[in-house]
């Protein structure tokens, strides 16, 4: 059918725009060729694997990061762990702690004598803490009370003789003053003692006391 041009008032013009819209839409309507689809359908695969090759990937990172972590670790505590647990500074607080404790458990007074055995045990564990327990209530406490024995201990020198990172070895030289009602005059002693240090949380305890 023909369209009058004096009729293009009432019937407009096709526009180009709008055609080349239906050409479209016809041919996306039209039914696949079954040749297409088979020609498209290896796209998919080929989508997969590389999926998977990316998976790969991570999961190789993946494992690597964790793997280096775990030798890191292994590295440090089996290496340099130990090394700091027994370094120079640990070394002195080791030392410290066995010239603290050394101190307090052969320094009494009969004045402070419930607080000077509290404090002296304070820096003890295991067997030795039974033993001093047994032995300052049956032989320092009644000599105390009875005979006024006053003793003062000073560590003239100390140092690490063997160290692991939770126990250690300190050889002690000892300076201790004694006096009593008896004999008031300064008594002056001097011995030297093997202190075996274990660890306890932060803290050096005596768990030996060898006297050399």
């Amino acid at each position: 059918m023909t369209v009058d041009s004096s009729d293009s008032d009432e019937y407009p013009q096709a526009d180009p725009v709008v055609d080349d819209a239906a050409a479209v839409v016809e041919d996306a309507t039209v039914v696949d060729d079954p040749t297409d689809a088979e020609d498209e359908a290896p796209a998919a695969p080929a989508v997969s694997r590389g999926v998977r090759r990316r998976r790969t990937a991570v999961a190789a990172t993946l494992g690597l990061l964790l793997g280096s972590a775990a030798a890191a670790g292994t590295v440090y505590w089996a290496l340099y762990r130990p090394d700091q647990l027994t370094n120079e500074a640990a070394q002195q607080r080791v030392v410290a702690a066995a010239k603290e404790g050394i101190e307090a458990a052969l320094s009494y007074s009969p004045d402070n004598l419930d607080n000077d055995l509290a404090t002296a045990k304070s820096h003890m564990t295991g067997k030795f803490l039974d033993y001093y327990s047994d032995f300052t209530k049956n032989v320092v406490t009644p000599a105390a009370k009875e005979k006024g024995v006053k003793t003062e201990a000073n560590v003239a020198r100390a140092a690490v003789s063997e160290m692991h990172p939770a126990t250690a070895d300190v050889l002690v030289f000892v300076n201790q003053v004694t006096t009593s009602k008896g004999r008031p005059t300064p008594a002056l002693a001097t011995s030297t003692v093997l202190v075996t240090m274990v660890k306890d949380g932060d803290r050096w305890l005596i768990s030996e006391f060898n006297p050399v």
